[in-house]
Order: structure tokens, then C-alpha cells, then sequence
């Protein structure tokens, strides 16, 4: 059993409002999100923030999750390939777009990251959900340890190269690139390409 299944609840952004005063990740710019702009993000319906609460009351972490979308012309060939013949043709690929995700400090040596990572793999693939969603993708910050991370839990790029990226998103050359695009797979995790040739949708 993971650490938060074993010690924590997911809760809504509202229902743990009086705690987030106290939360801290380490990013001033990800605190200041989840403790002011997170609810407008809400009101707006741009975004809806989760959380899991640890047994003490302390926030474990934060995450926000919407509705998205990956056009499949700037999806790499190998990605491509695993989608069914017939459906390769469509434009735009259903995802969900992780839009913020912040472990607290006080839980950044226990996985948490990882293991939100897992919850959503399986929350947004499991049968009950209201409408169907192929990717799980993230606008990662593009540095070493960003990028290493969700590498880790099996993300890969969008682009096949920081060059493409840069030419989709019309950065001239002296400007950074501060994020990378990576998804996951909804449906390859869990059914092998083989069967997938085999499924007419």
C-alpha cells in the first residue's frame, strides 16, 4: 500500500482552505497559485485543484487538473503509431492536462509525487469516468530534475525535439524554452499494442 492509500484522504480545494496558509513546496510561484489564484481558477472553470490531507491535517500536496487536448501532428511517430489505424486521422487526441501538481516540503522524501502520478493513471482511465480522455499530459518546467521525474513515471515528450517545440509554440531563437510537453498513455498501460491493433472503437 502506498503512502498516501495508507495516511491520506483526497479532499477538495475548498474543503482544506484553512490549511494552505501553512503549505510550502518549495516554488513561490506554485505556492502563491494554490493559495490565490487556484479558486478563481475554479470560478472560472479553467481548472479544478485537488489535494490529499494527511491523517494530521497537514496538506501532502496539490494538484489541478483540466479538460485538454494533443494535436496529433505534433505527436512523434512512435507515439503515433500506437494509436488504432482508424483513429489516427483524427486532429486533436482527448487528455487531461495537469496543470499544477506541488509535494509539500514536509513530504517530498515520502514519493508522493509519484504516487499522485499513479491515483491519476488510474482515476482518469477507470470506467466510471463521464467522458474518455487518451492522455494524461503534463507542461512540464524544463529543467534537469522536472524532466527526470516524470520521465520516471513513464511520461515522454510530445515533440520530438526542443526545436519542433520552439516552432509550435513561435519562440524566436533567444527566447527559452521554459516548459516541455509529456503524456502518458492512458491506454497503453494497461492493454497491449497488439490487442489495441485488434479493437475496432
Amino acid at each position: 500500500m502506498s503512502f498516501i492509500e495508507k495516511n491520506c484522504s483526497l479532499k477538495t480545494l475548498r474543503s482544506v482552505s484553512d490549511r494552505l496558509s501553512g503549505f510550502s513546496c518549495g516554488d513561490s510561484d506554485l505556492d502563491e497559485f494554490f493559495k490565490k489564484d487556484a479558486r478563481k481558477y475554479e470560478y472560472e472553470l479553467f481548472g479544478k485543484t485537488y489535494c490529499f490531507q494527511h491523517k494530521d491535517g497537514e496538506i501532502a500536496c496539490l494538484f489541478t487538473v483540466s479538460n485538454g487536448g494533443i494535436q496529433s501532428r505534433q505527436m512523434k511517430n512512435n507515439m503515433r503509431r500506437k494509436i488504432a489505424q482508424a483513429k489516427r486521422l483524427i486532429h486533436n487526441y482527448p487528455s487531461v492536462l495537469i496543470g499544477r501538481l506541488a509535494v509539500s516540503d514536509k513530504f517530498q522524501e515520502k514519493n508522493v509525487g509519484s504516487e499522485v502520478l499513479d491515483f491519476l493513471k488510474i482515476w482518469f482511465s477507470d470506467s466510471h469516468n463521464k467522458t474518455g480522455y487518451r492522455f494524461l499530459a503534463v507542461d512540464a518546467y524544463n529543467s534537469e530534475g522536472v524532466i527526470r521525474f516524470y520521465a520516471r513515471n513513464r511520461f515522454d515528450f510530445i515533440f520530438k525535439s526542443e526545436g519542433e517545440e520552439r516552432k509550435s509554440l513561435h519562440l524566436l531563437e533567444s527566447e527559452p524554452l521554459r516548459t516541455r510537453m509529456m503524456c502518458f498513455d492512458l491506454f497503453q498501460h494497461s492493454i497491449s499494442v497488439e490487442d489495441n491493433d485488434k479493437l475496432s472503437l
